[in-house]
Order: C-alpha cells, then sequence, then structure tokens
C-alpha cells in the first residue's frame, strides 16, 4: 500500500527513532563542533559582521580604537566589517515507485524504505558539507572553508587581506617539508591564545595525530572527556583536544597540517528558515515516484581571523 503524500509528509516526521539528526551531526568532528555552535540569523543579502578589531596592535597610547566622530555621535563607519554571502545547498530524496514494488508495498515495509532513505541521503548531505569545510567556497557555490581562511592573499569577508594585515590568520607554513614538534605546536598555539581565550580544538590528520602521540609527554596525553563521549579519539596539549579526521586533506604523502581553530572566531551561520528545511513530498513529474527535498541556507563566517591558525609543510614520518 503506497501512502498518500500528506501521510507521507506526516510519517517521515514522526515514524521511528530520530536517526535523521544523528547522522547529520555525526558524521566527521570538523562538521559536529562547527553545528554545535552555529548561529541563526533572520536573512538579507549579506550576513554582516561587525570586526572589533580596527586600529593598529602597535599602537602604545592605549587607544584600542581611533574615533574620529564626537564622543557622543560616533562615525558611523568606525568598524569595519566583512561580509559573507549565504550559500544554498540542497539534497534530492527520492522513493521510486518500482522500489515500493519490490520491497514490499505494506504501511510497515514503505515507512522503512522511506526512513532508511532519508537517513541515508541525509547522511550523504552531512558528509559533502563536512568535505566543504576543508575546501575553498572563494565566491562559488560552496561555503568558506579552511583552504578560504588561511589563504591571506585573497579575499575574505569582502575584505582584501593582502591589504589588511590585522585581519589575517596565522600561517606556519615552510619552503621544505619538517617534522611535527612540540616546539612548532607551542609557538602556533600561544599566538592564538589570549587571556581566557583559547583554541577549542587542534584538528590534523591520522599520521600526525600519531605523530604528535610520540613527541607529547605521557602527562598530556589525557583525552578530552566530552570529545570521547561524542565519540572522538584524542589526546590534549595545553588543554586543548588534538583530533584526527581520516577525511582531512593532505598536500601530498609528506605535506599535513595542524589546523588551530577557536569556533567563537570561525562559526557556521544559517538562515533561521532555512536550516535543513525539509519542503513536503511531492509526485515525480512523470509520476514515477515521489520526492522530498532538503535545504540549507547559509556560510562559514569569521570576525577575527587571529584566533585560528595552521602549522603546514609537515612530515609526520620524520618524528622517530
Amino acid at each position: 500500500m503506497i501512502l498518500n503524500l500528506n501521510e507521507l509528509s506526516a510519517m517521515s516526521r514522526d515514524w521511528g527513532p530520530k536517526s535523521v539528526a544523528d547522522n547529520y551531526y555525526d558524521v566527521h568532528v570538523l562538521h559536529k563542533s562547527m553545528k554545535a555552535r552555529q548561529m541563526t540569523y533572520p536573512g538579507g543579502e549579506n550576513i554582516r559582521l561587525q570586526l572589533m578589531i580596527a586600529g593598529d596592535p602597535d599602537d602604545l597610547t592605549g587607544r584600542a580604537q581611533d574615533f574620529y566622530g564626537s564622543w557622543e555621535y560616533q562615525n558611523p563607519n568606525l568598524f569595519d566589517a566583512a561580509q559573507f554571502e549565504p550559500k544554498m545547498d540542497v539534497q534530492i530524496i527520492t522513493v521510486w515507485d518500482g522500489e515500493v514494488a519490490i520491497n514490499g508495498s505494506s504501511d510497515v515495509q514503505y515507512a522503512d524504505l522511506v526512513t532508511n532513505r532519508q537517513a541515508a541521503y541525509t547522511k550523504i548531505f552531512a558528509d559533502r558539507m563536512s568535505r566543504y569545510l576543508y575546501g575553498r567556497g572563494a565566491g562559488g557555490v560552496r561555503p568558506n572553508g579552511l583552504e578560504d581562511i588561511f589563504d591571506n592573499n585573497s579575499t575574505f569577508g569582502k575584505i582584501n587581506r593582502e591589504n589588511t594585515d590585522i585581519f589575517n590568520a596565522y600561517v606556519f607554513d615552510a619552503d621544505t617539508v619538517r617534522a611535527p614538534s612540540r616546539k612548532l605546536l607551542g609557538t602556533a598555539c600561544t599566538h592564538v591564545t589570549d587571556g581566557n581565550i583559547k583554541p577549542d580544538i587542534i584538528l590534523t590528520t591520522p599520521d600526525c595525530w600519531d605523530a604528535s602521540e610520540r613527541f607529547l609527554d605521557d602527562l598530556e596525553r589525557y583525552p578530552n572527556t566530552m570529545m570521547v563521549n561524542a565519540g572522538f579519539t584524542n589526546m590534549t596539549y595545553r588543554g586543548i583536544p588534538i583530533v584526527y579526521d581520516k577525511n582531512m586533506p593532505t598536500r601530498g604523502r609528506t605535506r599535513h597540517s595542524m589546523r588551530i581553530l577557536n569556533f567563537d572566531y570561525w562559526r557556521w551561520y544559517v538562515h533561521e528558515q532555512f536550516n535543513m528545511v525539509r519542503h513536503p513530498w511531492q509526485r515525480m513529474p512523470n509520476n514515477a515516484g515521489q520526492y522530498e527535498v532538503l535545504i540549507t541556507i547559509g556560510n562559514t563566517c569569521s570576525d577575527n581571523l587571529r584566533y585560528l591558525a595552521t602549522i603546514d609543510d609537515l612530515n609526520p614520518e620524520l618524528v622517530p
């Protein structure tokens, strides 16, 4: 028995355990971490974040900011702002009538088919979004990724970073590969730590994670309990969990990276009305089945890149 579209929509919202949400959030550690701290916005052509970092960081006069207007009526352009274009991603979930005939057309069999299909497609959607985070949006259809964050020669948030040093991330690279080391990790972490502001995660490849385990002291290699409970193997350095992702890309076999991230300063903003929204089930134009559309609109944004760092050109094989 094939349910009508209203029954299908009701069943797919309410039937069985909510495995779809679990699949969506628990695919990769970077994706899960960012989704746990995401913000919503009401709409607009751009996501506009005011930058509270204007002024010269080497100015020792005690003026954190320069005031151009009167004290009572400050110039509205006092602070710079980054503007990020929202990006839309879509996933179509299909159930063909032929599949229903093969799998059985009872209500229970049909419900199982639909919910399993939703879980599978949503996992595909989440996996794709996770991989976007490692890549580059750069004005295209994808959201901003780590390649955008750590390219200080590019425009980010409509700000030309070549002319705006204070809106640059820290990039510790080298002409030749070197071993990941305690010194490199300590230097990078110090640069992005300020008072009670410290990184949330050090993300790396499995090989670099193994190398880090070899050069860290025994007392430092205790796990972060929250990350363990979330299902991610980790150890800590200065209280910061070091976590690996098997899908983190490398530049060849001998050029790995360690990304030091703070999710207060690189955050996912999603449209409050299009946060993994499901459009109602519809019949296909050729009447061969039905489909549902998942839509999300938003982008990853930053209002202060100085709390993000990367250590590049690492060869974990050089660590004894």
